[in-house]
């Protein structure tokens, strides 16, 4: 029987979709997982310092690894140059879960002023690495086309952009998987009356002001709904939350973040539809796993969704159409199952693409 592969998992940012990653990989893979992790907190100082304190952990470690996992909050290049001459020469695998390149600012002003030090950071990352993994080919193909863009204000960009090219060579797609025993552990009865969803972060790039003005509008006309806001925040989260809550106070069933996996997942299945206003999304696994769960999702046709979703009824172009696909789905009653639209994400399923792909880059 071969020897199972040992492998050094590093997560910078142990928190949230980083962290659900991580631990279903340490469980779930037929290797041996190491994880070295910081807490997910102060994401400039983790994409900075990182590679310092986790190369010391790992060069203290009595380990024999085949290879390096790690993810984009990590300086890739600055960690393997701060390993000890064994371990820098293992094969590094990197993740990227999201990027600094392609973000969308507020204002002109933010663009202009943006700090590209992580977008570099970024950068050298793909360049130290053997291979590169993104999480979805939306993903994928808009951080080639920003690339060049971002590099160009940059001192003899020409040389690094003629880097592209190996980069986009050593890329491929390998999603995210989905809990799929554990949603089915907690199914419960689907609420007859009609129950919108809200289970991203509470933050401007997920657009929570057309998905606040626009429920405000249908209830100010009069139809009926209940509402679950859930999702991570922290501290400061954008002003149209705060106005919601107050005008729509009295449909709605939860409010802000819950404490246990159990509750969350009582809730999806209690939901019956989901309608997202993102204008950033690499992958969007809060998304697919309410649609695993059955609740009818409403996307914009752009970012990460048309790639991983196959119903074309489920899409909109302008915020008219949002607007008019929410009161019909609203108005409908009992909406239709979309679990099938999920269930190939299953990390059942895509454990073998892992396991695949790790064993081809350290070979």
């Amino acid at each position: 029987m071969p020897r199972k592969l040992t492998i050094a998992l590093i997560e910078p940012f142990y928190a949230g979709s980083h962290k659900y990653w991580a631990d279903r990989l340490t469980q779930l893979l037929d290797a041996r997982v190491v994880l070295f992790s910081l807490p997910g907190r102060h994401w400039k100082w983790r994409m900075s310092s990182a590679c310092v304190f986790l190369s010391e952990k790992v060069n203290t470690s009595n380990e024999d690894f085949d290879v390096f996992l790690v993810t984009d909050m990590l300086d890739v290049a600055a960690f393997k140059g701060l390993l000890n001459p064994v371990k820098s020469k293992l094969p590094v695998a990197l993740y990227m879960h999201e990027n600094q390149i392609v973000y969308p600012f507020q204002t002109p002003l933010e663009l202009q002023q943006r700090d590209r030090q992580y977008g570099w950071i970024n950068f050298k990352s793909v360049l130290a690495s053997d291979v590169v993994w993104f999480n979805s080919d939306f993903h994928k193909e808009v951080f080639y086309e920003r690339l060049p863009n971002f590099l160009q204000p940059f001192p003899e960009s020409a040389t690094l952009i003629k880097r592209i090219p190996e980069c986009v060579k050593k890329s491929q797609v390998v999603p995210l998987g989905i809990d799929a025993h554990d949603l089915d552990q907690v199914k419960v009865s689907r609420s007859k009356r009609p129950v919108v969803l809200w289970n991203h972060r509470w933050e401007h790039d997920k657009n929570p002001e057309l998905f606040f003005s626009t429920l405000i509008e249908l209830f100010d006309e009069g139809v009926d709904f209940e509402l679950v806001v859930c999702g991570e925040h922290f501290g400061k989260h954008p002003k149209i939350f705060d106005i919601a809550k107050s005008k729509l106070s009295t449909v709605i069933r939860h409010w802000g973040y819950f404490e246990s996996r159990e509750e969350y997942v009582h809730a999806l299945w209690q939901c019956t539809v989901l309608p997202v206003s993102s204008n950033q999304e690499f992958f969007g696994l809060s998304v697919l796993e309410a649609v695993y769960c059955g609740v009818q999702p409403i996307l914009p046709n752009r970012l990460s969704y048309p790639s991983l979703y196959d119903d074309r009824s489920i899409f909109y172009e302008t915020n008219e159409e949002f607007k008019a696909q929410l009161r019909e789905s609203l108005l409908k009653g009992e909406p239709s199952d979309y679990r099938h639209l999920a269930e190939q994400f299953s990390w059942e399923k895509v454990i073998p693409v892992y396991m695949d792909a790790l064993a081809k880059v350290s070979a």
